[in-house]
């Protein structure tokens, strides 16, 4: 579908802000018409829906992870480090994100289904992500961690499934933004079909963060110490 379109993979960030881009080199729908933008991303959903896909994800409120301390952080991040020395970089919403997807991909799989995580090649995140998934294997305390087999970054051109993650989160994001009742028909069709109607899928918010605290047995005693300059 791509190929008859003439582009050469699909970015969310590329798509929906087509009409404010105006280097051709990042903007491969440049003066496309709206019919043939609508027509475009209708077919590629059309592809989407006749395969069976199984969404998994996780969506964090950036403001409450980064209300608390450096040291809260790191452990809602999965980071061991050293209570004297300060890591070079702050672990950002994105790890505790990329942790909870990996544990989201775990309950929602059938048992002993083997998990081979796929991240697209990036600078930014690609080692910390890395690393989450080594301290994911190494530490769960749930056994059907033993399903998560294979971690590997590949370009997203080369992996169609890469860029439907793309604008599962890109339309994810603009629903969580703007709610449900304020989506055009073609965005809740896109919800519905990439989320395949799941309802559930998991907001990290502040509730659920002082939830994971508690259920990894991280005392009020404990928050304290972390809490210390």
């Amino acid at each position: 579908m791509l190929n008859l379109y003439g582009v050469s993979a699909f970015h969310s960030k590329e798509y929906f802000n087509r009409k404010v881009i105006a280097d051709p080199k990042r903007n491969p729908y440049l003066n496309w018409s709206e019919k043939r933008a609508t027509s475009y991303f209708g077919d590629l959903l059309e592809v989407v829906r006749k395969h069976k896909i199984y969404p998994v994800g996780c969506a964090v409120d950036v403001r409450a992870f980064e209300s608390y301390s450096y040291r809260e952080r790191c452990v809602l991040a999965g980071y061991i480090s050293k209570a004297s020395r300060r890591k070079s970089r702050d672990p950002v919403p994105y790890h505790l994100a990329f942790r909870l997807t990996l544990t989201d991909a775990i309950e929602t799989a059938a048992p002993n289904t083997e998990l081979h995580i796929i991240i697209a090649e990036q600078t930014e995140y690609q080692q910390r992500a890395g690393e989450a998934y080594t301290l994911a294997k190494r530490w769960s305390l749930d056994r059907r961690v033993e399903q998560l087999k294979s971690f590997g970054m590949r370009n997203p051109k080369d992996e169609p499934a890469l860029q439907v993650a793309d604008l599962l989160a890109g339309r994810w994001y603009n629903f969580l933004l703007r709610g449900r009742a304020h989506l055009n028909r073609e965005n809740v069709t896109a919800m519905n079909i990439l989320t395949h109607k799941r309802r559930d899928m998991p907001i990290c918010d502040g509730p659920s963060i002082e939830r994971m605290f508690a259920d990894v047995g991280v005392t009020e005693a404990d928050r304290k110490v972390l809490r210390q300059p």
